[in-house]
């Protein structure tokens, strides 16, 4: 179960004595942590590597932040190779350049159990990882494709935001707020809070919910001016997540066009280099689009839970 490795303390419990445990270490066995070993001397691979981050900082430790937001799926938060854990405040947290365990008068209540691992629930985890990365871009980027992927709803993640510390809160706050209007990933928030300084466009609506005349659910553009019926897409593979959906999303800007609706394409390259010329774009084909026909396409916006 705990795959090829264990604690000392669990080595001494078996009936291992020291010196039969350091005649291995020399040979078939090595240390990966302290007070922890492994039955073999290959590399451990990342299921491995949680066990043995589990193993050093105990029964009690909870696998958080980061690391348990990426095993529940979230690929933005599989950045950094440090192991996140957390324990109650009572006992005493220790680090090594890998393993990073913090303390927490709050531990969570409903970890997933899943072998000799304890890993934070959805919410917990998302929120922490947010809570913990420097800077509102990471944060949001964690948040945001959480919500997008249905990994979390925006429901628990303000339960958990309103219940946990106020430390780091702010930038949580910001991602969780751009989560329920609609957002679904950072170049998304960057063209709306972009779009929304324009003294001349009506409000823009993030993924909302189309529906044509007889009923037929249409593809969801990322920003939508629903006076007019224009659509403006961030074209991102990062952000657009695999290539199935790389091809789905070319596939409903086509459809879009097919129901009159005219579709802008932007990169998050374009929105970060050329805001204004991005703004001065849509703009003007809003303004060019008021003197047409709305296509016949019912919207709503878009209404997270």
């Amino acid at each position: 179960e705990q795959h090829g490795l264990a604690a000392r303390t669990q080595l001494t419990t078996a009936g291992i004595s020291r010196g039969a445990l350091q005649w291995r270490l020399g040979r078939s066995w090595r240390a990966v942590l302290p007070g922890v070993v492994a039955t073999f001397t290959g590399v451990l691979d990342p299921v491995q590597r949680l066990i043995a981050a589990q193993l050093y900082a105990g029964p009690e430790a909870i696998i958080s932040s980061w690391t348990a937001a990426g095993w529940h799926g979230v690929e933005a938060a599989r950045r950094s190779p440090i192991i996140r854990l957390t324990l109650p405040d009572r006992l005493h947290a220790r680090s090594t350049d890998t393993v990073i365990v913090t303390r927490t008068k709050r531990p969570d209540a409903a970890p997933w159990l899943r072998g000799p691992l304890r890993i934070s629930s959805r919410a917990r985890a998302v929120v922490d990882a947010a809570r913990d990365l420097p800077n509102d871009r990471e944060a949001g980027a964690i948040v945001l494709e959480a919500v997008q992927r249905g990994i979390v709803t925006t429901r628990a993640l303000r339960h958990e935001l309103e219940c946990g510390s106020r430390k780091g809160s702010a930038k949580v706050r910001r991602a969780v707020d751009a989560a329920e209007a609609g957002a679904w990933s950072v170049p998304e928030v960057d063209l709306l809070a972009l779009l929304r300084t324009s003294h001349l466009l009506p409000e823009v609506w993030a993924n909302p919910l189309l529906t044509s005349v007889d009923g037929v659910r249409l593809p969801t553009p990322d920003v939508w001016v629903d006076e007019v019926g224009l659509a403006v897409q961030v074209h991102s593979r990062t952000y657009h997540l695999r290539d199935q959906q790389w091809d789905a999303t070319v596939a409903g800007d086509s459809l879009l066009g097919e129901c009159g609706v005219v579709v802008l394409g932007v990169t998050p390259r374009m929105i970060t280099n050329e805001p204004m010329s991005i703004r001065t774009r849509v703009e003007r084909a809003y303004q060019a689009l008021r003197d047409r026909p709305r296509p016949h396409i019912l919207a709503q916006p878009r209404i997270t839970a």
